[in-house]
């Protein structure tokens, strides 16, 4: 099977701002509150055109965060986005991407300040040998499903989300592993052709004690298909 991984095109999101965005760190994940993040922050939907078809996969998440003028507290909205594009004649992943898109917020006057997007990167980062599933969930509803069709031939698309929590010693990185599964049909005839497991792995950095990296940050997300 032929895929074409995310490439590498993210510029280093660090203290000093990034495309104007004002710099910020020392971030706490859930606003205050471990895990209180919304209840329901996925969405997914599929399109087709011609014989080419996409998946786009988003999350939101919220950090409460503070600027490194003035160490005013800000919201810091990052929501992440997996697109998937697949062939439905010859049921091959053709290409993958992944950004992010960051959002400051003003707490005391309810104003946006400024947003910035940018590509997410697909180098492997370290997370270490300590990582663990919260005992509170992080995600409630961690299930997408979509169907899409050429003629008789149908191709549904179902994801499920599982994060984990990596402790590095002082830094603390979140792994969110998305399974995507493909299954392809003949609606003639009834039958499954074939079924297909890909993931998503991301890391996000939460929090840490370098003043050169920006916490709140998806530090890389990396595409794998699975053996049947």
């Amino acid at each position: 099977m032929a895929f074409v991984l995310v490439q590498p095109t993210m510029n280093q999101a660090n203290a000093v701002g990034v495309e104007g965005l004002p710099a910020y760190d020392n971030c706490f994940f859930g606003s205050g509150f471990l895990f209180s993040q919304a209840e329901d922050p996925i969405s997914m939907n599929t399109v087709r055109s011609g014989n080419i078809v996409k998946t786009i996969h988003a999350e939101k998440e919220t950090f409460d965060c503070f600027l490194d003028q003035g160490n005013l507290s800000v919201i810091v909205d990052v929501t992440t986005y997996i697109e998937i594009y697949e062939n439905i004649d010859t049921r091959e992943v053709i290409e993958t991407n992944a950004i992010a898109t960051t959002c400051l917020k003003d707490v005391l006057t309810a104003a946006v300040i400024d947003c910035e997007s940018y590509d997410i990167d697909s180098n492997p980062v370290p997370v270490g040998s300590n990582c663990q599933e919260p005992e509170i969930p992080y995600i409630t509803h961690p299930q997408e499903m979509n169907t899409v069709n050429k003629g008789k031939i149908v191709k549904t698309v179902e994801s499920q989300k599982e994060v984990f929590l990596c402790f590095l010693g002082a830094t603390i990185k979140k792994v969110e592993v998305i399974l995507f599964t493909d299954v392809y049909e003949d609606l003639a005839t009834q039958e499954v052709l074939e079924v297909q497991f890909h993931s998503m792995r991301c890391v996000v950095l939460l929090a840490d004690q370098n003043d050169d990296t920006r916490d709140a940050t998806v530090e890389t997300c990396q595409f794998s298909s699975i053996e049947n």
